[in-house]
Formats: structure tokens, sequence, C-alpha cells
């Protein structure tokens, strides 16, 4: 059963039940599933026939799991577009997917009038914008659904058709769009529901943006299950805390910043709120220091903490259940029983248990879909990380004799700050072209709260000189917020191979010297 259609069934048998809470507001199933319906049917009339894409640009709001649903229900694809983006970020994402419609917060005006004559292949009709008023010649998305049937459309779905297009920061300077498919629904639900110890009756506290696949996945799944999502704008840990106790929420899924950020928290303010409604906290994205883990079962006592290794591409490849979360520290888990990992070196040959090497994994049945198959548009990308069955994920890891992974550092470039996927390459071209910059380099360095945090590496023009503001305001400029380095170091030169490649791994090291973990 696919996800519109089990929306319907939801509807239909729970109609007066909270799907959603948002800020003072009240969704039931059947008020969430008349506006889905009437979404599916806007955008048909529009002239968007079903396996047509649809970029979405907003802020964690309502209208963001409706539109998600009426895209299932219409058999559309879902684009969803970090609003941190950048005008030509955003601009290349809606380009590079094809994407027939966008739909928008008028928040986002400014970021979208500036390309709408770089997107010559989207019709000027397909606009929707949401707020008080749309800019001319485009769509006020209440008008067109008040305006709209809301009959279901009959669309059955394969499990192989694209639910959504997830976009990575790209290895080459533009973002990877990596296939979601659609998949076996059922087993998805009920496999996270056993997963994290959850049931129709939970009520989950929905911190992640809307653009991320967590979000996407976990708000689903919980609709799809029949619980209750209360949604947060923006993720401020007070305010969490407010909510939890407000909405006796039961779970949330979060990453390592918004952990960290509870525990700074001054303790008189953590001990305002009543927290003895979490059952199961959720921790993926980043590596967690032990310490916090420490904190986080001290003071969410009645919750279990549930720790999973996985991406966009894969879903859920490992997990650590909260009984091992203190005995194995710095563990990620173990392989889940539907999954195969291998540890291997740069020949693809496996390297003997306890060696470090990247991680790569597949699915034991291979006919069960639901993990990508490559990346939209990207025949070398898709070679490079999708081969024979497997994904090759970058992350350098090594095995216990119990068959718990740890992972050590990464193969590629990635940088993780707040659980947001951060590529170097993507800023180093913004860096060259400052007309001041001869050679730069971007890496990671160590943060408490953020993971790891962007710092860019500069040699300057011979006879130039520049401030690091400057650099960093520059940087600014061009690109999405979280991807702005927030530091910035001169150097005469680069630790470079033979060929004269400039070694990353030799470059950090100062910096995480003190570190056992290089990630």
């Amino acid at each position: 059963m696919n996800l519109g259609t089990k929306l319907a069934k939801n509807a239909r048998e729970i109609p007066d039940k909270p799907a959603i809470f948002f800020e003072d507001r009240k969704i039931s199933y059947a008020a969430l599933n008349e506006r889905a319906a009437r979404v599916a049917n806007v955008l048909a009339a529009l002239g968007l026939e079903p396996g047509r894409r649809v970029a979405v640009i907003l802020r964690n709001r309502p209208e963001c799991l409706e539109i998600i649903h009426g895209l299932a229900k219409a058999g559309m694809t879902l684009v969803p577009v970090n609003w941190r983006f950048a005008s030509e970020e955003i601009r290349y994402v809606i380009d590079h997917s094809e994407a027939s419609a966008v739909i928008f917060s008028e928040e986002f005006f400014e970021k979208i009038q500036p390309i709408v004559k770089a997107l010559p292949r989207l019709k000027p009709g397909r606009y929707i914008c949401l707020g008080s008023s749309a800019p001319s010649g485009m769509h006020a998305y209440e008008e067109l659904l008040a305006g709209a049937s809301a009959a279901e459309r009959e669309r059955s779905l394969e499990p192989t058709e694209t639910f959504f297009i997830g976009y990575t920061s790209g290895t080459t300077g533009f973002p990877k769009g990596a296939l979601s498919p659609h998949g076996d629904w059922e087993i998805r639900a009920l496999g996270l529901a056993a997963l994290f110890r959850l049931d129709e009756n939970d009520i989950q506290l929905l911190t992640m943006p809307l653009f991320h696949a967590n979000a996407i996945n976990t708000s689903t799944v919980a609709h799809y299950l029949g619980q209750t999502v209360v949604v947060m704008p923006r993720f401020d840990p007070e305010e969490a805390l407010r909510l939890i106790e407000r909405r006796r929420a039961t779970y949330s899924s979060m990453v390592p910043t918004m952990f960290n950020r509870f525990k700074n928290l001054p303790p008189e303010v953590f001990r305002k709120y009543d927290v003895s409604s979490m059952r199961s906290l959720i921790q993926s994205s980043a590596p967690i220091p032990f310490s916090t883990k420490e904190w986080i079962l001290e003071h969410f006592k009645d919750a279990g903490l549930h720790e999973f290794y996985g991406g966009t591409e894969v879903g859920v490849v490992t997990y650590l259940p909260p009984e091992e979360q203190l005995t194995r520290p710095g563990s990620i888990g173990r392989a889940l029983p539907t999954v195969e990992i291998k540890l291997v070196d740069d020949q693809g040959r496996e390297v003997p248990r306890g060696e470090v090497g990247q991680l790569i994994s597949r699915p034991l049945d291979p006919s069960v879909p639901g993990r990508a198959s490559g990346y939209l548009k990207d025949e070398e990308a898709t070679k490079k990380y999708f081969k024979e069955g497997w994904f090759y994920s970058g992350d350098m890891a090594r095995v216990d004799e119990d068959g718990f992974y740890y992972l050590v550092d990464r193969k590629f470039d990635m940088i993780i700050s707040g659980g947001e996927n951060i590529y170097p390459a993507e800023i180093e071209a913004v860096l060259y072209r400052h007309e001041k910059v001869f050679e730069a380099a971007v890496i990671g360095v160590p943060d408490d709260e953020w993971g790891e945090c962007v710092k860019a590496v500069v040699i300057l023009k011979e006879g130039a000189q520049a401030t690091e503001e400057e650099i960093i305001r520059h940087c600014r400029a061009h690109l999405a917020g979280y991807k702005v380095p927030r530091s910035v170091d001169f150097a005469r030169d680069f630790p470079r191979t033979a060929t004269g490649k400039i070694l990353k791994k030799v470059l950090r090291a100062p910096y995480w010297k003190d570190r056992a973990v290089k990630i």
C-alpha cells in the first residue's frame, strides 16, 4: 500500500485523530488527507502528469507534509530544496532535476526572483507561492487549494518509482541528486517501528528540517503508522523541551548538535520541563561524543537512545540499541539483519577484521526496493559509489570481534557539520573566484557543538593582501550560511603529492592531533 493510499485509509479509520500539531494548530487525519488530495488535483490541473518532479522550498510547516502526501497521491516526485541554499544553488537543483513546478514560501521570493529567467524550461504559470499574496505572474497556494477538488486520485505506485530526489552537496562543486524510491512502505514502516520500539500511539517531535531525508522518512513513516507528528518550525532546545511537555511527545530523531544544545542549557532551564513522556531518542547523521551520550541517558531517564548509521542512498545500515550505548563507546552498532557490510581497501579487497577499510553495504535481498539506485544524471558519481549492488560510502571504519563497527575517518573530503553534509570542492570553487586567491583548500576541523566546522586555508596571489573577514564575506555572498568557512588560515604552500595534489589528510592532521577519532 503506497503512502497516499494509506493516508486516505487513516483518514477514514481515525479521521479526528491529530496528524499534526504545529504551534497552536491541530490538524486531523481527515483534514490532512483532504488538503493532500487538493494538492494532487491542483498540480494535475496545472498540466503536470504522473512522474513529473516538483521542487519545494519551505521551512517546516504543515504545508510541507500535505505537499509530500499530495505528490504521492499524484504519483509525482518530490524535490526538497535546502532553503539555506544561495540562489545559484537553488537554480542548479531546479534545473538539474528538471522540476516542472516550484512551491515556495514568500520569504524565499528574493532567492527565486533572480533565477526565474535562468530557468527557461519551467513554465511561468508553475510557480506557487505560500503567503499573504503571490508575486505577479505566480499562483497563490491557498487560492489554488480553495478552488481544487478534494476527490482522491487513484494512482497506484510501483516500489521502484522515485519518491524523492535528495540533493546532497557535490564533490565536484554541485549537489548530487540521490534517487530514493518508494519501496515497500509497509516493510519500511513496520521495520523502523520495530527497530525504534514504536507503535501507532506514539507522538513524534519533528526537529529536523523537511528537506532532509531523515525528516521526510520519519514523518511519513509516522503518518503511515497513524501517529501524531509535532512539527517544529526550527530547532530551539528550550522550545523542544516545552513541546515535549505540552504535547507529551514520545520520540524524536535528532543529530548530535541538537543533543549538545540540550546539554549546554543551564541546568535550571532543563529542570523546568517534564520529559518523562519520551520513550525513544534516535541519533544519526554524525558521531556523537560519548560524554554527550552519558548526559542524554542521565537526563532523559525514561528514553532509550537508539543510534543508527546510514544515509539517503542506503537507508539504515547499522544499529546500536539502547542496551549497548555505554558498553560500546564510539560504535555505530552492528549491521541490520537485512544488510551486508564489508570493509575494503582501495582495490576493493576485504580487509582483515580489526583493520580499517572503506565501509560498503548492500541489501541481502536486492529484489526488495527501498534504497537509491544512483544519482540523477551523474553517471560518473553513480559508477564511483554504486558498484555491483554495493554502495561505497567513503567512510573508513573498523569492526571488532563481536561485529560492532566504528567509524574512524572519511576516505573522501566530506565535512559533516551539525548533521549537514558539506563537500569542500563546492566551497573551494567559490574561493577561487576571489580575485586575490591563488590556491585554496577547505577542511573540517573539530568543533564541540557542531562536530566539525568549515575552515579555509588560502594561499594569496603574489603581492596581494586580504583579511579573514574579507574571504568569509566573499563566501557568504555565494554560499548557504552553513557552508561558509568559520575561519580562514593563510599559508605559503600546501603539503602535496609528487604530482602536486594537495594532501588534505596531512593538512587536517594538526587540527585533529589530540582526537582519537578523525571524524
